[in-house]
């Protein structure tokens, strides 16, 4: 359940970044058009692109808590420092949003820390299937 928690998170995470860099896109060809910002802002959200993200925020939240209690009850597992970070820095996201350069780099390490994560479910995964198998050869 804890993997499952994890991945959810890291997965509404992407998803949010993924919905907000299309929002900042199109208010940014609408700019580039020559409409004034807010302007911009109010065409790019008619398609309630801005509901969804208020959505993802929600889920983050709601997956993120169950996430850190599960993290913390299970602290002797493999990459605790990682699981922690990555449900921290995701639930803060939708928080902290400004428009500059900052909170780009802000994903940027969110991507980072998601994707160290399912690397080192990898080769957990790899060592157990690894381990199973010498156990077969013994039998």
């Amino acid at each position: 359940m804890n993997r499952f928690f994890n991945i959810a998170v890291g997965a509404a995470g992407l998803l949010y970044v993924l919905n907000d860099t299309y929002f900042r896109i199109m208010v940014n060809l609408y700019v580039h058009q020559g409409f004034p910002e807010k302007q911009a802002e109010k065409i790019a959200n008619s398609s309630d692109i801005f509901i969804i993200i208020i959505f993802l925020a929600i889920a983050i939240v709601a997956f993120g808590v169950l996430a850190l209690i599960s993290n913390l009850i299970l602290f002797y597992q493999r990459p605790f420092f990682i699981k922690v970070c990555l449900n921290v820095i995701t639930m803060l996201m939708p928080f902290i949003y400004v428009k500059n350069g900052w909170f780009l780099l802000y994903e940027g390490i969110f991507c980072g820390l998601f994707a160290t994560y399912l690397i080192s479910l990898k080769k957990i995964d790899a060592k157990k299937s690894n381990l199973t198998e010498k156990v077969q050869k013994i039998r």
